[in-house]
């Protein structure tokens, strides 16, 4: 018997709350109609930054800097940093795995570049190159 009266104490009130919830998250004055219709077109901006600047941007840049880093990092614990001797054997340890790990923190960091800067200025050129703009 409690389970039936609870039950038609609850359906009204959850019928109610499914009915009043639409209207509610319509608030015009935090979501001005404007935003909505700009949504999709920023949602494929940015979709459309994250899949090239963390497809091929963000992987090149990434990776040649952190190839830079990781030679010159190698360079540095065999003597001397700036010796050619020291750049050509660092180049095939600290060089390579810089390159790979570069690269591939440049597709998740040139990913979420693009898709924030796509989704703030779509389609611009900066949501395509990891560069910063000034």
């Amino acid at each position: 018997m409690k389970k039936k009266t609870l039950g038609q104490v609850l359906c009204p009130v959850a019928l109610m709350t499914l009915a009043v919830a639409p209207a509610l998250a319509l608030d015009y004055e935090a979501k001005p109609i404007m935003w909505c219709l700009q949504a999709p077109f920023r949602l494929a901006g940015g979709l459309s930054g994250a899949l090239v600047s963390g497809g091929f941007s963000g992987p090149v840049d990434d990776g040649y800097h952190w190839f830079l880093k990781g030679t010159q990092h190698v360079a540095g614990k065999l003597g001397d940093e700036k010796g050619a001797a020291q750049i050509a054997a660092a180049v095939p340890t600290g060089g390579a795995v810089g390159l790979v790990l570069g690269a591939g923190y440049g597709v998740v960091d040139g990913g979420w570049h693009g898709f924030k800067k796509g989704w703030e200025k779509p389609f611009s050129r900066w949501s395509y190159i990891t560069m910063e703009e000034k």
